[in-house]
């Protein structure tokens, strides 16, 4: 142990106090195999956070793969739900009533009424005058007119008059009749719609309740 020192002098008492002071402690020093061993300590130490790293970087990615196995989860039940909603829908679409609405005609447009009676009125005009055309020939064909015309002229006692009942005569009437009717029918649609307005004004107008068709 005291290999590589000087012996102690034996001439004095302090001399050798003062020379074991000086000397070190040689059992404090570790030996050469504990050091490495220390060394070795050292260097798992060292790789301890290393392996916590990796532990942690796992855990992580568990985390993130369960996650998105949630959400895919989600997506898919949410697909499936607005699925279901469509299906319920068609089905509700398949066996739906028909709709109906209660509607109230409040007022109507004076000058609107006026365009359409004149437009409906002539061509009732010439409905008129196609419905006396064809019964005039329908009438003349089974020689209605000329027996009437006979009787006439029996009646007087004079055969040079004239016929009575011709074409012309039927027509002329027919014209005349026709347009009476147009300004009738323009002047009471007219005034039909201004009355019908101060009525709905008073006391509210018509309920019309209109549906769908089934």
């Amino acid at each position: 142990m005291t290999q590589g020192y000087p012996p102690p002098a034996r001439g004095s008492n302090a001399g050798a106090d003062q020379d074991t002071a000086t000397l070190p402690k040689v059992g404090t020093q570790q030996p050469p195999s504990q050091q490495s061993s220390g060394w070795s300590t050292g260097s798992t130490v060292n790789s301890g956070p290393g392996s916590d790293d990796g532990s942690s970087g796992s855990g992580l990615g568990s985390k993130l793969a369960s996650k998105a196995s949630s959400a895919k989860d989600a997506m898919k039940a949410s697909a499936a739900e607005a699925e279901t909603r469509a299906g319920r829908g068609r089905s509700a679409r398949g066996v739906r009533q028909p709709r109906r609405a209660r509607l109230t005609l409040s007022h109507i447009n004076v000058y609107s009424v006026f365009k359409f009676s004149c437009v409906l009125a002539i061509a009732l005009f010439f409905v008129w005058l196609i419905m006396v055309g064809v019964l005039y020939g329908i009438l003349d064909v089974a020689g209605v007119f000329s027996q009437v015309n006979e009787t006439v002229q029996t009646i007087s006692g004079d055969e040079r008059t004239g016929d009575v009942v011709t074409g012309s005569l039927v027509f002329g009437g027919a014209i005349i009749i026709g347009a009476v009717n147009i300004v009738l029918f323009i002047a009471m649609s007219t005034i039909g719609a201004m009355i019908y307005n101060l009525c709905a004004d008073l006391v509210g107008g018509v309920e019309v309740t209109l549906s769908e068709r089934e």
